[in-house]
């Protein structure tokens, strides 16, 4: 496994849609209701996993698979945990920074 390979697989991707509250879990929403917002952004994503400590990097040319025609893009974090905690923490952390309101 080449450096770069091994790094990525050290990291997990968030998009937004992980995220959403407008979207159902059957349509790709990850985290649970209390702790998922309205239409995320990348930047708040970043922010509240920086704060987190988790070391976000922002990839903002990529779209998600399903919504292949909308490049929001995605932030990777660093892999310390189980997905669906780690998302649930990240929303939390948002609903904080936006004041308490999701």
């Amino acid at each position: 496994m080449q450096k770069e390979e091994m790094k990525r697989s050290k990291r997990i991707v968030v998009w937004p849609i992980y995220l959403d509250l407008n979207y159902s879990r059957s349509k790709g929403r990850l985290t649970r209701k209390e702790c998922s917002v309205r239409a995320p952004k990348v930047s708040e994503i970043k922010r509240a996993a920086e704060s987190l400590g988790l070391h976000p990097e922002i990839e903002a040319d990529k779209a998600h698979p399903s919504t292949w025609w909308d490049k929001e893009g995605r932030v990777t974090i660093d892999n310390v945990g189980p997905k669906t905690v780690l998302l649930d923490k990240i929303g939390a952390e948002i609903i904080r920074l936006r004041g308490g309101k999701q």
